[in-house]
């Protein structure tokens, strides 16, 4: 009987710990694929439009900028991608811009997905739109410094970087 006592005990703090755990609040570190898709899509909804731009602050907020009706409109998201902190809009968007996210089959919360697939999990610290090898693609960069380009054209992994 005293050999089931103690995994029981075991397993009792343990399951005590984990909602405390998944209580906490996010680190700057944290940034997993789902928060930053979580952001961007909340971005995105708030302004009517297409995100182009992603930047982690140094509170861990998110700032996008989100391309509708041929405007820019920056957003700030909370370091969990559950809600609009503030919201500005801003100038017209440049026309290499509005074309590249009118033709683009590849949304940036998809590369996001791809990108951390491809990378490990790493956590993301930016996304921006870049050209590479002719091509416009959105290169995401992660908080170890690496970056990976995703195609717009087709969502195939064009650069890891290690």
């Amino acid at each position: 009987m005293a050999s089931l006592r103690v995994p029981l005990g075991i397993l009792a703090a343990g399951a005590l710990a984990l909602p405390l755990a998944a209580c906490a609040s996010p680190t700057p570190d944290s940034a997993t694929s789902e928060t930053v898709v979580s952001a961007v899509v909340r971005a995105e909804s708030d302004a009517g439009g297409r995100a182009l731009e992603l930047d982690r602050e140094d509170d861990g907020a998110w700032e996008v900028h989100v391309l509708s009706n041929g405007s820019i409109h920056e957003v700030r998201v909370s370091p969990d991608g559950a809600r609009v902190l503030s919201r500005e809009d801003g100038d017209a968007a440049g026309a290499d811009d509005r074309a590249a996210l009118d033709t683009a089959a590849t949304t940036m919360a998809d590369a996001v997905r791809i990108a951390v697939a491809a990378r490990g999990g790493v956590g993301v610290d930016e996304v921006d739109l870049d050209r590479a090898g002719g091509a416009t693609v959105w290169l995401v960069s992660f908080a170890d410094g690496s970056e990976t380009s995703v195609s717009l054209a087709d969502g195939s992994v064009a650069s890891p970087s290690p």
